[in-house]
């Protein structure tokens, strides 16, 4: 707010109280003396989320303190490039890495459900936590969620693919917390299992599933197309994980030499021979490999001596099934 000086007064000159006893005259006070002041100080009291009341002296201090609160706990992203879709203030957005560029987050089960905060477009900021002055209609003291219908919008009523995106202290004002539990800090292409038959928000079915390059663009950036390059153009695969076990990648070591990263493996089981005891009147006693001709004590052993089979379908370990799961 500039200095407004008294009416006919030079630039930054101050105001002097009339003293008619001594002839001097007071200064001619301007309207905008008394209307910006006003004006400046109501814009404070608006910006905090309150509602200007004329029984109540004390909003400017509360306006002050609590400004001075959100500060040392705001996140806001500055200089934020939006996607056209993004209009006005208060709508959720997700980051497009693909395009470099926040767009309109939506719980869908998709990427875009990866919110990051609310859009402030006017002054290209994104708010990512604390209070956030974007709103109207908001019901004080309700959790709000990502909308899984409208994108960018968000809703008192948790969707299937809920992420929690703050608490309303007024009409006005959310306080900005997006829910961690959509694997926010766990970085894209990482692997887990989960006790549970459903991948868990912001994590897909490591399934082998075909996915579009653009919709996924963080997870494509991330593992490419080491588990199959889809339609060569639009799409890529994921990893398929389901039946079966994990091993670390040999990465030069030497134990498992000469796989390739990503690569599947099929069974097998190590070279080895097994001996088989003989006592029978036509060889006596001794000792013969499985399936080989040779002597065995005081005899000779024909080939085609086996031990009989036993087992199921596959050599396997002891084990738990899990559902395998990727972070997009």
């Amino acid at each position: 707010m500039k200095y407004v000086q008294p009416i006919g007064a030079a630039a930054g000159a101050a105001y002097v109280d009339a003293a008619p006893a001594s002839g001097i005259e007071g200064s001619a006070v301007p309207a905008a003396a008394i209307e910006h002041p006003q004006r400046e100080i109501e814009a404070v009291i608006i910006g905090a989320g309150f509602v200007p009341a004329t029984g109540d002296l004390t909003q400017l201090r509360q306006a002050i303190v609590k400004m001075i609160q959100s500060g040392q706990r705001a996140v806001i992203i500055s200089n934020a490039t939006f996607a056209a879709a993004v209009t006005g203030t208060g709508k959720a957005v997700y980051w497009d890495a693909g395009n470099s560029r926040f767009d309109l987050a939506l719980a869908d089960g998709t990427a875009k459900q990866s919110c990051v905060g609310f859009a402030d477009v006017a002054n290209g900021n994104v708010y990512a936590f604390g209070d956030a002055v974007l709103f109207t209609g908001l019901t004080p003291g309700a959790r709000y969620y990502l909308d899984g219908a409208t994108a960018g919008a968000i809703t008192a009523t948790a969707p299937t693919n809920a992420v929690f995106v703050g608490i309303a202290r007024n009409a006005t004002e959310l306080f900005v917390d997006v829910d961690a539990g959509s694997g926010a800090g766990v970085p894209v292409g990482t692997v887990i299992h989960v006790a549970r038959n459903s991948a868990p928000t912001g994590y897909l079915k490591a399934n082998g599933a075909l996915l579009s390059r653009t919709t996924y663009s963080e997870l494509f950036g991330a593992i490419g197309t080491t588990y199959g390059a889809g339609d060569g153009a639009t799409t890529f695969a994921l990893p398929d994980l389901r039946g079966e076990f994990v091993r670390g990648w040999d990465d030069g070591r030497g134990v498992d030499s000469g796989r390739v990263f990503g690569s599947a493996q099929s069974d097998d089981f190590k070279s080895h021979s097994h001996q088989q005891t003989t006592n029978n009147t036509d060889y006596g006693s001794g000792v013969y490999g499985a399936n080989t001709s040779g002597n065995a004590a005081s005899g000779s052993v024909a080939s085609g001596n086996y031990t009989l089979s036993a087992g199921g379908s596959e050599t396997r370990p002891r084990n738990v099934a899990l559902l395998a799961c990727i972070k997009y």
